[in-house]
């Protein structure tokens, strides 16, 4: 099995706020990939050194990618009315990006690791594998 990190994983490990070894350990030393979806998500609004950071990041990282990113499109779209009926509380890109990373757990069988508990919501209608860490 392999594993891949929430953005708020990733920021936090950059900003020195969760530390890369208690992760690996809570989560069995899995090797770790990097979602296009989080790549995007980091990549924006950076720019200087932490540019420069999240650029080292996705290139050291190999990319996880569902075989079918076009049905996780789809899913995405259809299941965001059923999931989450007031999407306007949270912002529709995130929740519609956040959809795309449970399908890609999903699709992949890779552990999903994150810090945000509204994906037991989206679990409750997508079954994936999923650790919610909580502070160090």
């Amino acid at each position: 099995m392999i594993a891949f990190f929430d953005s708020n994983v990733h920021i936090d490990l950059l900003l020195g706020r969760l530390a890369l070894d208690n992760i690996l350990r809570e989560i069995g030393n899995l090797p770790v990939r990097l979602s296009p979806v989080v790549a995007s998500e980091l990549l924006r609004g950076v720019s200087g050194q932490a540019g420069r950071s999240v650029a080292k990041l996705i290139a050291q990282l190999l990319p996880l990618e569902p075989s079918s990113w076009r049905q996780c499109w789809y899913d995405a779209g259809r299941l965001l009315p059923r999931i989450f009926p007031t999407h306007e509380e949270i912002g529709l890109a995130r929740l519609q990006n956040d959809l795309l990373l449970a399908l890609t757990s999903r699709h992949t069988g890779a552990l999903f690791v994150t810090t945000d508990a509204h994906f037991d919501t989206i679990r409750r209608f997508i079954p994936f594998q999923m650790r919610i860490l909580r502070g160090e």
